[in-house]
C-alpha cells in the first residue's frame, strides 16, 4: 500500500523541491500541489480584495458639499493603480509556486514516462498569462484620460457606485484575444491531462515504481 502519511509527502516535496530526478505518484504530487497552492490563493484573494476594491468614506459623502466626482475620480485611480499592484504580486506568487513545484511536476512526468522537459511548460504558461494581464492593465490606464472626462461629464448625484458603470464602458473597447495566452493555456491544460493520469506500472527509463 502508498505511504500516504502526510509528513511523508512533504519531506518528499520540500526536499526535493530542485531534483528532478525519480519518479512521484499521482497521490504524492496533487497534495503537495494543494498544500503548496492553497496558502498562495488565499494570500492572492485577499490581497486582490484589499488592493482592488475602491474604499468609500460615507462619513465625508454625507457631508455638505461633498464632491461627489472627484471622489468617483479618486477611487477610479486608486482601484487602477491596485490592479497594477495585485497583477504583479500574483505574478511573484506564480513565480514562487512555479520554483516550489518544478521538480516535483518533473517527478511526475517521469512517472507517465515522459521527459521532465515538459515541466517548463509551467512556469512559462504562468510568465506568459502574467504578462498579458500586466499589458491588458497597461491598455486600461492608457484610457483613463477619456474616463476621466467622462466621469467630469457625468449629470446628477454622481454616486460612488457610477465608477463600476464607467468600467463596464470600458470593457468593449478592450485589447483584442491574446494568442500567446491562449496558447500557454492549452499547454498548460495537456499537461494538467497528463499530470492526472497512473504512472507507468513497473520501472521504466527513470527509476522504479513509487511505492
Amino acid at each position: 500500500m502508498a505511504d500516504i502519511s502526510m509528513g511523508r509527502i512533504v519531506r518528499r516535496g520540500i526536499a526535493g523541491s530542485f531534483d528532478p530526478r525519480g519518479r512521484d505518484d499521482r497521490v504524492q504530487f496533487w497534495i503537495y500541489f494543494a498544500l503548496v497552492f492553497a496558502p498562495l490563493i488565499v494570500v492572492q484573494m485577499i490581497a486582490q480584495v484589499v488592493l482592488t476594491f475602491p474604499s468609500i468614506d460615507l462619513q465625508a459623502a454625507m457631508q455638505p458639499g461633498y464632491d461627489a466626482k472627484a471622489a468617483n475620480l479618486k477611487a477610479m485611480t486608486a482601484m487602477v493603480d491596485g490592479m497594477i499592484t495585485s497583477i504583479y504580486l500574483t505574478m511573484a506568487l506564480h513565480v514562487v509556486a512555479a520554483l516550489l513545484l518544478l521538480a516535483a511536476t518533473a517527478r511526475r512526468l517521469h512517472d507517465r514516462g515522459r521527459s521532465g522537459l515538459f515541466a517548463l511548460i509551467l512556469p512559462l504558461a504562468a510568465a506568459v498569462t502574467g504578462f498579458d494581464q500586466a499589458r491588458r492593465t497597461e491598455h486600461m490606464l492608457g484610457m483613463m484620460p477619456k474616463l476621466s472626462a467622462e466621469l467630469a461629464a457625468q449629470s446628477g448625484t454622481g454616486r460612488p457606485a457610477d465608477i463600476f458603470g464607467l468600467i463596464a464602458k470600458m470593457q468593449p473597447e478592450a485589447i483584442g484575444v491574446s494568442w500567446p495566452a491562449i496558447v500557454a493555456s492549452v499547454a498548460m491544460l495537456v499537461l494538467v491531462v497528463e499530470l492526472l493520469r497512473a504512472g507507468t506500472p513497473g520501472p521504466n527509463r527513470f527509476g522504479p515504481q513509487p511505492e
